[in-house]
């Protein structure tokens, strides 16, 4: 009788783990199919661009967050978003497409943790050096339309000193197709839009 007395008591903390594993991972759900409601709720692509960020930085409780697209073009990464007291600052700045854990990110088609980017190869420091801003830890998450990589979600500097975990990784990579999907939608009716403006035009000469 002690034995299964002691036995449960033991138990207690593990259930309580549990508890509040469980409980994070609802909240955790919920937080995602909140975004993708918001995301699927306008196709203005500056302010969805603006909300993926703010959802971003909030789903992964992280300090700051970037979204880089892909300019063709020049074959550069453009920082067309980013949140936090250096956001401004880093907006519109540009890096080769092949530089940095987002350029390895892109290319290799995957998600990247990196917990010290000081140490990793693939750090690309010119940016957040003429920001003067120090990145302890990011999450690196590649944006894919069926088969072609459009940008790279980055989320820096996971709140309280934690670091970025794999169920971190789960859910910026679920979010980022999201994303992903919307941006293509936003894109794909402006150039519908576009096309009825020009039509008119044409009928009206």
């Amino acid at each position: 009788m002690t034995a299964d007395i002691e036995g449960a008591v033991s138990a207690v903390p593990h259930l309580s783990r549990l508890e509040g594993q469980l409980h994070q991972e609802v909240a955790a759900r919920k937080r995602l199919v909140e975004s993708a409601i918001q995301l699927t709720s306008t196709f203005d692509r500056d302010k969805l661009l603006q909300l993926i960020m703010s959802s971003a930085t909030e789903l992964l409780d992280a300090e700051t967050s970037s979204l880089m697209l892909v300019d063709e073009d020049t074959s550069e990464l453009v920082i067309a978003v980013a949140t936090g007291a250096v956001g401004p600052k880093a907006e519109r700045q540009r890096i080769p497409i092949e530089a940095g854990i987002a350029g390895w990110t892109l290319a290799n088609r995957q998600a990247a943790v990196v917990n010290d980017p000081m140490s990793d190869g693939r750090h690309f420091p010119g940016i957040g050096e003429t920001l003067q801003f120090v990145t302890r830890n990011l999450l690196a998450v590649p944006m894919l339309v069926k088969d072609r990589a459009i940008g790279v979600v980055e989320v820096i500097n996971k709140r309280n000193d934690t670091e970025f975990t794999e169920r971190d990784t789960e859910l910026a990579t679920a979010f980022a197709s999201l994303a992903a999907i919307a941006i293509d939608n936003a894109n794909l009716y402006s150039q519908l839009a576009d096309a009825v403006v020009t039509a008119r035009m044409s009928y009206r000469l």
